[in-house]
């Protein structure tokens, strides 16, 4: 028993050694994402170790590892990898390539389900002390993997401490978003004041994680390094950080949304890149179609939000698990088309997962029919459509497919 302890508090010691401030699992899905997906876009020699419990939201990019040809270890309990099962809840993700070696340690074991506590490293001669103790209870050999993957290193405080405080800081900023809109939706003529400092303040923990971007893309720049986990991460954060100060901008000032003339090809393409990943191997067909080109007038940011959110409902309506070959017979898919009617564009997001119970109620605040909602999706959704000008509606549900309607004018 003593040498199970010692080996779980290993990787524990470790994680609460650079006593990192614990973060959603939402976040930590999205700093495992940018590690790992450039490798998967463009493969290289290579190895990943991992240990991840919960699969949820990353089933998909799991399963392209599995099927790609990067060389890859799983050390579940159920693997036969492990000398012992001893990890508990500690998970890992380590990427080891001749450019770049990135490892990340997390512990589920906090106070609040939804937090973890984590470590992170990224081309550091200290990558050795986490993938020793991961050595000592593998069946497979990890040092011939850190002799062969050993890219030139050095201690990179700034770039690791810079990841570590974007990551905290993106956190908070979400956190306080959230809640500070909870508030304006319950009370809003009593707090209106009261969420617009909260936003003022959130908007600026929203600079620095741009001015931590610029940072590392500088220092990126100034030492030749080409990593695309790092670059690909920092346009990402770039990207997201653009569309929540717009988003707080709008509730600081309680202003109208930004209407202009838009292309709706543009926006469709981007929507398409940004939610690809809902599909990732799950076995559900996801097709995007706007051949036709289209100017409307919307606010792009807003537009953008809305059209992932239904799109993301679509997918998430066949349930949380993937479906196999058996069932994809049946032709799950997903649609969504952009098309010109009349003097409207119309966006139509289709599935056939079956008919919507009580479709009446689902515009309604509160109301949902996932276990983990809030009832707040498609009631924003519908109200930010309707600032604009526009129209969200439910135009059909049945057994046989479900299909929302997003309407736009067009540009006279």
């Amino acid at each position: 028993m003593k040498k199970i302890v010692r080996q779980q508090n290993y990787l524990r010691e470790l994680i609460n050694s650079q006593e990192n401030k614990a973060i959603t699992k939402q976040t930590l899905r999205c700093v495992l994402r940018a590690v790992l997906e450039p490798l998967l876009d463009k493969p290289e020699a290579g190895v990943v170790l991992y240990r991840i419990i919960n699969k949820t939201g990353l089933a998909g990019l799991l399963k392209r590892l599995e099927y790609s040809e990067i060389e890859a270890f799983d050390f579940s309990d159920e693997s036969e990898n492990l000398r012992e099962k001893v990890w508990a809840d500690t998970e890992f993700l380590c990427v080891m390539t001749g450019r770049f070696v990135a490892i990340l340690l997390w512990d589920n074991r906090v106070d609040s389900k939804n937090y973890v506590r984590y470590y992170s490293i990224f081309n550091s001669k200290l990558q050795d002390e986490a993938l020793d103790i991961i050595n000592r209870n593998s069946i497979i050999d990890i040092k011939k993997f850190q002799e062969r993957f050993h890219p030139d290193r050095r201690d990179n405080l700034l770039l690791n401490s810079s990841i570590r405080r974007l990551a905290e800081n993106m956190d908070e900023a979400t956190k306080d978003a959230v809640l500070g809109f909870a508030e304006f939706q319950t009370k809003p003529q009593e707090y209106t004041a009261e969420v617009r400092e909260v936003a003022h303040e959130v908007k600026n923990q929203l600079s620095i994680c741009d001015l931590y971007s610029e940072i590392i893309k500088k220092y990126c720049e100034k030492n030749n390094i080409e990593d695309q986990t790092i670059l690909n991460g920092v346009k990402c954060i770039s990207r997201a950080v653009k569309m929540a100060g717009s988003h707080l901008f709008a509730l600081k000032s309680s202003a109208n949304k930004e209407l202009k003339p838009c292309g709706l090809k543009n926006i469709i393409d981007t929507v398409e890149n940004l939610t690809k990943v809902y599909f990732e191997c799950d076995n559900i067909e996801y097709s995007v179609e706007s051949k036709a080109n289209l100017k409307i007038i919307a606010d792009e940011d807003s537009l953008i939000s809305v059209l992932i959110n239904l799109i993301k409902n679509a997918q998430e309506a066949f349930g949380q698990r993937g479906l196999d070959e058996e069932e994809n017979k049946n032709g799950k898919y997903v649609k969504v088309r952009a098309e010109k009617r009349g003097d409207f564009a119309v966006v139509r997001i289709i599935n056939n997962a079956g008919k919507i119970m009580e479709p009446e109620r689902i515009f309604d605040k509160g109301f949902t029919t996932k276990s983990s909602g809030s009832g707040l999706g498609l009631y924003i959704s519908k109200k930010t459509i309707e600032e604009q000008l526009g129209q969200l509606k439910l135009e059909h549900t049945g057994d046989d497919y479900t299909e929302f309607i997003v309407k736009m004018g067009l540009v006279q």
